[in-house]
Parts: structure tokens; sequence; C-alpha cells
């Protein structure tokens, strides 16, 4: 760069910065377009003349964390820091700064189920890139149908797809709502030798990524899936937590309700016996949802904001057990 361009770099990057001129005023007294001077803006940036510093900021709140581990046995706890907004933003803060730690908690796993949600739909998408030819190719597996005729980001299908593209991997599709209208017609399709073989994966998951949701805070509830009637027949089941459209009582043991016999999902007991179920979720309603599937040993890792967190602390909703131990992933 010859010493005339970095000189005007400098300037320009002096008045706009130090000065606090606009690019429309810089570009005034340089006699260029407002372009050109933030095109100069960003060449001062990458030349180094222009070099922008941030305090050290920690998103983790580990007091919280190691709260969470020591009080609900939980083999491994990520919170976010409380941000300013609406439970949407909630939702966008734990996806962005959760995505690369649970992208190390993957690791090397082989077989990852993924289920639908919108706090996990976010972070997936927030996720680096593997390298061409690092990565360890892992299969993705869908681990419910679709809720609604048109599938969006937070659906299983969605998130599996995309995180698929991220990791190098290859998608084990339920082509499948993920409620039938009766369970005749469910049986009937799950016997189906091409769906058979998916379901079959649920035995042999490394690792889940899921989210939780109440019968009135989830992808369904957002979706409008059920009527009055369904969400009478709901509480009077005691259902108080859903994952993968499974409704769970206080418990963590699953409601005999229509929907248990309706739905394309996988098994709670499956989640019991993966290498390790992660859940990522957002809300401070949802604590009682959340003491009751880490009850079940539904669940063994947790992704959360600080306020869903503090909530779940503070909730004098028993915890009947600690999810199983044992290690992080399933090797294969």
């Amino acid at each position: 760069m010859q010493d005339a361009e970095r000189a005007m770099l400098a300037t320009v990057a002096r008045m706009y910065y130090l000065d606090g001129m606009s690019q429309g005023e810089i570009a005034d007294i340089v006699g260029v377009s407002r372009s050109t001077v933030s095109r100069q803006l960003t060449a001062a940036r990458t030349h180094g003349i222009v070099r922008i510093s941030v305090d050290d900021y920690d998103p983790r709140h580990p007091e919280l964390e190691h709260a969470l581990i020591q009080q609900l046995g939980l083999r491994r706890a990520l919170v976010v820091r409380g941000l300013d907004g609406s439970p949407v933003h909630a939702r966008k803060a734990v996806a962005y700064f959760s995505a690369d730690i649970v992208g190390s908690w993957i690791g090397s796993a082989t077989t990852i189920g993924v289920a639908g949600g919108r706090t996990l739909g976010m972070m997936t998408q927030f996720m680096e890139p593997q390298p061409t030819g690092t990565a360890s190719a892992p299969e993705i597996v869908h681990l419910m149908g679709t809720v609604g005729a048109m599938p969006s980001t937070i659906d299983a299908s969605e998130i599996a797809r995309g995180l698929a593209q991220r990791l190098g991997g290859s998608v084990r599709a339920i082509n499948a709502p993920a409620y039938m209208d009766d369970a005749q017609s469910r049986d009937l399709l799950i016997g189906h030798r091409q769906l058979r073989a998916v379901l079959e994966r649920f035995a042999t998951l490394d690792v889940a990524l899921i989210g939780i949701g109440t019968p009135v805070d989830s992808l369904f509830a957002e979706r409008q899936s059920f009527s009055k009637r369904d969400h009478a027949i709901l509480s009077a089941s005691g259902a108080i937590g859903e994952i993968c459209g499974r409704f769970f009582d206080a418990q963590g043991r699953e409601c005999e309700t229509p929907f248990r016999h309706r739905v394309i999902a996988i098994a709670l007991e499956h989640l019991r016996k993966a290498g390790e179920t992660i859940a990522i979720t957002a809300g401070a309603s949802k604590h009682a949802a959340i003491r009751a599937a880490i009850a079940g040993r539904l669940i063994d890792s947790l992704v959360i904001d600080e306020a869903g967190a503090a909530a779940l602390l503070a909730s004098d909703t028993p915890v009947a057990a600690p999810p199983r131990p044992g290690p992080a992933v399933r090797r294969a």
C-alpha cells in the first residue's frame, strides 16, 4: 500500500471513528462518494489502521451453571447471562452464545438425534461449518415428524438438514407429520420399511439435541396445533412438559393421552438410553417442565438463559433422581 493511500485511509477513519462524522459528511470533504468512504473504512480495518477492542465479556454464568450441576445432578450446564428483551430475544441470545460450546459437546459423535425446537433451531444456524475434509461425517437423525404442513426452521427436518450441512454429515429423515389423525394410521405408517429404518436408529444415538416445552409454550403451541378440548385432555392427564410431542407428568412419566398413540417421535425411554441428551431451551416459565424432565432422567445436560436457570433453582418442585451417570458421548 502506498503512503498516500494509507494516509487517506487513516484520515477517513479518524473523521469517522474519532470525530464522529457521518460517511456523507466525509464524502463531501474528501470529494468521493459515500460508497467509496464505506469501502475505505473497511480497508482501514483490513490493513490494521483501525483496531477495535472490546472489554472482555463472558456470556456464561458459571455460578448458576455450578449450582444447576450440583443441585439438580446435571452432567453439564450452560447458562447464558441475561440480556434485556422479550422471550424471543432470550432464545436468540441462548442460541448465539451456546452454538460453539454445544458444537464442542457434540465432539466426534457419529449418530446425532435432532428434535424440533425454537431455540434449538436458531442455535444450529449459528454453528460454525466444519472445514472440508475434517468433519467426522455424522449421521443426523430426525427424532420427530413435522409440525404443520409447511416445515420451517423450528422443525426437526430443517434443523437436521442445516446441522448436516454444517457438520458434513448425512440425514435420516422422518417424512411424516408429528401427529397422525388416529392410532391406526400412526401404527400403519411406522410399520413401513423406510420409516422403520429411521426409528431403529433411536437405539443407537450418541447425542440427542432436544427442546423442552409445556402444553402452552412450545413449537406446537406456537403453531396452534391443539384445540381447547386437547388442552383439557392434557390438563386432566397431569401433563407438565413436552419433548418431541410426548407429554410427561411431574415425575417425567409419559402421560396416557390419545396423543401418545398418534405421535411419530422418539420414545422417552430411548432418550434415557442415549449417550447424552442435551436440552436447549429458554424461559422462566419452563422450570417445572425442566425439573420433571430431570426427575424422569430424560435429559443429561441443559442449555438455558439466566432467568430460566434462576427460576429452575428457585422452584420447590422435587427432583426425584439425577440423570444417569456415564460418558458424555458414546463413541462408535
